[in-house]
């Protein structure tokens, strides 16, 4: 099952916000296909991602009388993951977390073996059209999504989130509730009306030693939700005329910070040897210009 990416999701404008220069190196190498970008991080992320969707695949299967035989077991798709990689350097990082990612999956299936879920949907991708400001003549392209999952329980509707994690904190839900990720989702549910029960966060930890679930439901955080869609559509609008402008990544606007340049995983970020190297100086440059009182008439508050 592909449980890569959406088209356009949150994380291209996540790291255009982190870092313009972070971003144009990204932008310039997905022109390049084949280029390696696992980390440790990823691979596991990646892998716990696949083995969970043909879980819950499986079940859905049986839940609508289907053959579960027609997907691979979860421990079966993981180990195969490092075999279809065509990436040499990808597979053998991930190859390194299939076994961790096998015991976590052991530990998921003993805590939740009891649980009563009716599976709606499986890795299904969404688009944001109901965004003001995006998806519109001349406004930048509607985002989109992956919903890990959606399942109803008790009359309501709820969207889950898997993530890995080296160790499960007390900070993560904290943090991902004001993700702009899991807000994207909020504002998606907040169109089913009541019947939509809230965003959950799966955390799963792998590779540190023992096994530990743990599914907090997201807080709603009204005040970034009312401001999404100014933050999408202006943050977006940047992006795209950068991408389109021709410039080298060098010339992209940096965030000279030490929380931009080493992230919360007190990792570098990885093309910061790249910003270390001196380029000569281009004094004629066309920048990208901004309709900033455009882009700020397009956006309409939403406060429910």
């Amino acid at each position: 099952m592909n449980t890569g990416p959406s088209p356009n999701g949150w994380h291209k404008a996540e790291t255009f916000m982190l870092c313009p220069r972070r971003r144009a190196w990204d932008w310039y190498g997905e022109q390049e296909h084949g280029k390696p970008w696992h980390s440790d991080a990823t691979a596991r992320g990646t892998l716990l991602h696949v083995g969970l969707a043909h879980y819950y695949r499986r079940m859905q299967a049986t839940q609508q009388g289907e053959d579960p035989e027609q997907w691979y077991s979860p421990e079966v798709a993981v180990s195969l993951m490092p075999k279809v990689e065509t990436n040499a350097f990808d597979a053998i990082t991930m190859q390194r977390h299939v076994a961790d990612v096998h015991i976590a999956l052991q530990g998921y299936y003993a805590d939740y073996a009891m649980e009563k879920l009716r599976i709606v949907a499986v890795e299904t991708v969404v688009s944001f059209d109901n965004i003001p400001g995006m998806g519109g003549p001349g406004q930048p392209t509607a985002k989109t999504a992956r919903i890990d999952l959606i399942y109803e329980t008790g009359n309501k509707l709820y969207f889950l989130d898997h993530k890995s994690a080296g160790r499960i904190t007390r900070e993560h839900k904290w943090q991902y509730s004001r993700s702009g990720q899991m807000l994207m989702l909020r504002w998606l549910g907040a169109g089913l009306g009541k019947r939509f029960g809230g965003v959950i966060l799966n955390l799963v930890q792998v590779g540190a030693g023992g096994k530990k679930n743990q599914r907090p439901s997201l807080d709603s955080v009204p005040g970034m939700m009312v401001s999404l869609p100014l933050s999408l559509t202006f943050w977006e609008a940047m992006r795209l005329q950068f991408e389109a402008s021709g410039l080298p990544p060098e010339m992209w606007p940096t965030v000279p910070s030490e929380h931009s340049c080493r992230g919360r995983y007190a990792s570098r970020c990885p093309h910061a040897d790249k910003c270390d190297v001196a380029v000569p100086p281009i004094t004629q440059v066309e920048w990208p210009k901004f309709d900033l009182d455009r882009t700020v008439a397009d956006y309409s508050f939403r406060t429910t």
